[in-house]
């Protein structure tokens, strides 16, 4: 996908007559990230040849010119996406009249020495010497690559993670849209609760590892033993929020709770649990591909299972949610959180549990209500300050809507909150 896009950018350069070094550069740069997730499974050999494309760019110019952009093969390996994200990286500037065409070369012709016959004099008594054998010097073969198997799931403390492929993806939603779709569960709703998930947006990400569900009470009671409750200088469990107990010294979970997601996780609980097990929190742009994003398709789902809410499949606040928002048309029977993982038909397009209701999730980004209008296109890590750290995917206390995929709400980073847990991250090692 990597060498088919540059590909396409260098075609797209020579339909337009000339493009600047500069521009090659900030095309070659943009598709690095993809292109070095791409190579780092075939080995050393193979990222050593790639760092040489530099030299072979005036080779591949040469041999591409004279092919219209249309008789490309490549161009029938890029996705819509991939077309759309190169030709925006490409400008298209007019080139000045008096720019004069590069000259054609001309290959020397090519002389033929007869040798002048032997003189008649010449004793034929004597030696005739030999012509020297000719060295010929053998290429020593060029390496094979060996293709490195990445697993689709690894087992990790209490569960397993997902991979995510890389590439492009959409997110974002109209808040229009979304406005439309909470009118059909409360009434008052307004477009600019959504503005922060505008605009909808391209965005280029490496492959990485997610966890399939959120973080257990299990789980984190073992981090809890092992650990402490100090996380980073801050309180790593508020128990007035949690479902855990702290008996002896021994922090532990109710009987049938186990398996529930923990919930009163401080920002920095929830963080120093992630870098404890060796991963880390997600970031919102992934965090939102493992949601939304079906591959197949090549579309952003509005929620995780498709475009159309499903009461039975998630856990949010229906009839058994003692609230006022509650929608009494469902009824999961779970007054409270579920155990996770307990709803197959709510997984995403990746096979990810509960990424809708059941508890919303911390994710590693500052929240910016205005981010998605300045976030790089690959890669984007979210802002570099704020004051609130960012939550996803909604809770069993939240009505239908707020459970969609591209909802983005703040909350504080010492907030721990019965309706919050999360899951972690990681990269390929």
């Amino acid at each position: 996908m990597a060498w088919a896009v540059f590909c396409f950018i260098v075609a797209v350069c020579l339909a337009q007559t000339a493009c600047t070094r500069d521009e090659v550069a900030a095309a070659v740069a943009t598709m690095a990230v993809e292109f070095e997730a791409t190579l780092e499974p075939w080995g050393a050999t193979t990222v050593a040849n790639a760092r040489a494309l530099s030299t072979n760019v005036p080779a591949v110019i040469a041999t591409s010119k004279a092919q219209p952009l249309s008789t490309l093969t490549f161009v029938d390996d890029l996705t819509p996406e991939g077309v759309a994200f190169a030709e925006e990286i490409v400008t298209r500037p007019e080139v000045p009249s008096s720019v004069a065409a590069l000259p054609t070369a001309v290959s020397s012709p090519t002389t033929i020495v007869t040798p002048a016959p032997l003189p008649t004099d010449v004793p034929t008594s004597g030696p005739t010497s030999s012509p020297s054998p000719t060295s010929t010097q053998t290429p020593a073969p060029m390496a094979t690559p060996t293709r490195v198997s990445i697993a689709e799931s690894v087992e990790v403390t209490g569960g397993s993670m997902i991979l995510i492929p890389g590439g492009f993806f959409q997110m974002g939603a109209s808040a229009d849209d979304m406005a439309a779709e909470c009118g059909l569960f409360r009434e008052g709703c307004q477009s600019d609760w959504f503005r922060a998930s505008e605009p909808i947006h391209t965005v280029l990400l490496r492959r990485y590892y997610i966890d399939a569900h959120e973080v257990t009470n299990d789980a984190f009671i073992e981090f809890l033993n092992q650990s402490g409750t100090n996380c980073d200088g801050h309180i790593c469990l508020d128990p007035e929020q949690s479902q855990l107990t702290l008996e002896n010294g021994i922090w532990q979970a109710p009987e049938g709770l186990a398996r529930h997601p923990v919930t009163g996780a401080t920002w920095y609980g929830a963080a120093a649990f992630c870098q404890w097990r060796e991963a880390r929190l997600p970031t919102e742009t992934e965090w939102e591909k493992a949601a939304a994003w079906d591959d197949t398709e090549a579309v952003a789902r509005r929620y995780p299972w498709g475009d159309e809410f499903d009461g039975q499949a998630l856990n949010f606040c229906d009839a058994a949610c003692s609230e006022p928002q509650a929608a009494g048309d469902y009824d999961d029977t779970f007054a409270g959180t579920a155990p996770v993982a307990s709803f197959p038909n709510g997984r995403s397009a990746y096979g990810l549990y509960d990424m809708a209701g059941n508890v919303w999730e911390w994710v590693a980004d500052w929240y910016d209500p205005a981010y998605y209008e300045m976030s790089a296109e690959a890669n984007p890590t979210g802002p570099e300050t704020g004051e609130d750290r960012t939550v996803r995917g909604g809770s069993w206390f939240d009505t239908g809507n707020f459970t969609a995929t591209a909802i983005r709400f703040p909350s504080s980073p010492d907030n721990s909150d019965k309706t919050i847990g999360f899951r972690c991250a990681a990269d390929l090692p």
